[in-house]
């Protein structure tokens, strides 16, 4: 058995080797106390002998010599017991410490039992701290584990309603109007069509588990234009928006085209449910070699009784640019609402 720092530790005691050790103590020094006592005692009996000028029978010196031995046998035997008992009692107060431990695992994780001596009841105690901190540590990842897939339930789930909302709004939209065109109709049902289809791969990512798939891109920018022509054709009916792509340039790359979709989706939630309608909705994307930055700004609406938002849309917004080792800044300047998203666009190999 190899320590954490390489080296191969002292042989450990044995349990047993160590009770034979106070065992042994215990007679020496039960052994060192009789003869203590024994020849202080005899020395003591014949100095009062002496001083008093009494000579005892040989019997009456032999019983005296008995009796004494009797005591002090008796003296070193209680010796021996109490300090045998009471090194012996270390340990079993040791080993009931440990089995308590144990008993506290069912209730507690963070229960360290403490390490004493060197022998088999301190490797059983390092074996049980051990034993503990794994399975806290395995209850702590399950934990991460869990709360991640209620995250990443959360956030698709959320994602989802976003394409159904736009759907549902333009066919409000629609129904409004006394007569509809034939290109209004057609592009009705294109957005019903591509949102149809980011629904089905949404529900594919929910069920399945999984992250989108990247694809080759040969023009970033191209992927953009469109991008932002979905947003203002989503937000043109009831905001002034404006589009600003002039600080994009052309490069290729690898990207998750569904991820961005849903990047520009709850871009176009969080304008319909915050933003004033009497302001201008500005989007511009730009980019710094591999590096595409996003910038969305609105009005903050005003108006008595809005929910609070659960920032829902931006958490999903976080994860996607984290997926693109990015990172998102948002939050109200004043009286205007600033998203700012950028976001690595890997080469291609």
């Amino acid at each position: 058995m190899w320590n954490k720092k390489g080296k191969k530790p002292a042989r450990a005691k044995k349990l047993a080797g160590e009770i034979f050790e106070y065992l042994v103590l215990s007679v020496i020094v039960a052994v060192f106390t009789f003869f203590f006592l024994y020849l202080t005692s005899q020395s003591i009996v014949e100095v009062y002998l002496d001083r008093r000028q009494i000579i005892p029978e040989g019997i009456v010196y032999a019983a005296i010599g008995v009796w004494l031995r009797g005591v002090c046998i008796a003296a070193a035997v209680i010796v021996f017991v109490i300090l045998f008992l009471l090194l012996l009692g270390r340990r079993l107060s040791y080993l009931i410490q440990i089995i308590n431990g144990v008993e506290s695992m069912q209730k507690r994780e963070d229960v360290q039992i403490p390490l004493e001596g060197d022998d088999e009841l301190t490797r059983l105690a390092e074996s049980i701290n051990y034993l503990t901190a794994t399975r806290k540590e395995i209850s702590r990842r399950e934990q991460e584990m869990k709360d991640a897939r209620e995250a990443f339930i959360r956030s698709l789930s959320h994602d989802i309603r976003t394409p159904l909302t736009s759907v549902l709004s333009y066919t409000e939209l629609l129904e409004k109007r006394e007569t509809v065109t034939k290109e209004e109709m057609h592009s009705y049902m294109e957005l019903v069509r591509s949102k149809a289809i980011q629904v089905k791969e949404l529900m594919d990512q929910l069920l399945d588990g999984r992250s989108g798939t990247w694809e080759k891109v040969e023009d970033i920018r191209f992927l953009a234009e469109q991008l932002a022509a979905g947003w203002e054709e989503l937000l043109e009916e009831r905001f002034t928006c404006r589009t600003d792509l002039s600080g994009c340039g052309s490069f290729p790359g690898r990207a998750d085209i569904s991820a961005l979709r849903r990047i520009v989706d709850n871009l176009i939630s969080n304008v319909e449910k915050y933003a004033d309608p009497d302001r201008e909705v500005v989007l511009v994307i730009e980019s710094r070699g591999n590096e595409l930055r996003i910038l969305q700004e609105n009005g903050i609406r005003r108006t008595e009784g809005q929910v609070e938002s659960r920032q829902i849309g931006l958490e999903s917004i976080k994860e996607t640019a984290a997926a693109y080792g990015g990172e998102v800044q948002a939050g109200p300047e004043g009286n205007v609402f600033r998203i700012r998203i950028t976001l690595n666009i890997p080469a291609l190999l």
